[in-house]
């Protein structure tokens, strides 16, 4: 229930609506299903050469399955991307067609950077609230295998009035020079943040170990390509990668 009342906040904020956030309302927007693939690792995990649609396409299908809604009954799909490919709505379109979806529904995708994910859950749920839709589906997707992230911003495409104004270029500033002003200006060691890290690799794996993350994942079924050998493997991926239990401060 901790982790359900912060990710609240997330969507509802925590300002005076606490108030009437625990109440039953009519006109509630109701989370009815939350389920996510397996995290892996960028440029060499399990999903290295899988496609975004299909790692959207069974997880949306799985919504679908878990929640019992009649597809037909969908009034929108949106899904955040950052890194899109072709027209970017595309991917979430496909994957939402191959989940069974109607053609009818519309799809968009939203592009908000770090919360373009959120932003979809927030927007849908907007929708609701406002009468435009009954029920919707929203999530996130992201893929730093299959796109080139540095391909996206090239500086030399960018109107040189922007190099002329000094918020507008700080907007090419990428976020590991980010990190380094943020963790300046706010006093945030180096030790800290390892202290953190090691933290959080204990307490992901301990929750890894005691099965807390199963009802969330949906198995994937992926092909790993062996680039040196072009040999395709297929394999069924249930776990987080990542997870370092070992980890130490030293």
């Amino acid at each position: 229930m901790n982790r359900v009342a912060a990710v609240s906040t997330h969507v509802a904020g925590s300002g005076p609506s606490n108030v009437y956030r625990d109440e039953k309302r009519p006109d509630d927007v109701v989370i009815c299903a939350a389920l996510r693939t397996p995290l892996c690792k960028a440029k060499r995990g399990s999903f290295r050469t899988t496609s975004v649609e299909d790692m959207m396409g069974p997880v949306m299908k799985a919504v679908v399955e878990r929640t019992g809604v009649d597809p037909k009954t969908i009034g929108d799909v949106q899904m955040g991307n950052v890194l899109q490919s072709g027209s970017g709505v595309v991917p979430a379109r496909m994957a939402a067609l191959m989940a069974g979806v109607p053609i009818e529904v519309p799809t968009v995708s939203i592009n908000r950077q770090c919360s373009s994910g959120l932003q979809a859950v927030a927007n849908v749920a907007s929708d609701i609230k406002a009468g435009y839709i009954k029920v919707g589906l929203a999530g996130g997707v992201e893929s730093m295998s299959m796109y080139d992230m540095m391909s996206t911003l090239d500086p030399t495409k960018v109107s040189d009035n922007v190099f002329e104004h000094e918020a507008a270029r700080n907007c090419l500033i990428p976020m590991g020079m980010t990190s380094e002003n943020v963790a300046a200006k706010f006093g945030i060691t180096r030790e800290v943040q390892d202290r953190m890290a090691v933290e959080s690799h204990r307490k992901a794996s301990k929750a890894q170990k005691d099965g807390l993350f199963d009802d969330e994942i949906v198995p994937i079924v992926t092909k790993i390509v062996d680039p040196k050998t072009g040999k395709s493997t297929t394999v069924t991926v249930t776990k987080d990668e990542g997870c370092k239990p070992d980890t130490t401060f030293e």
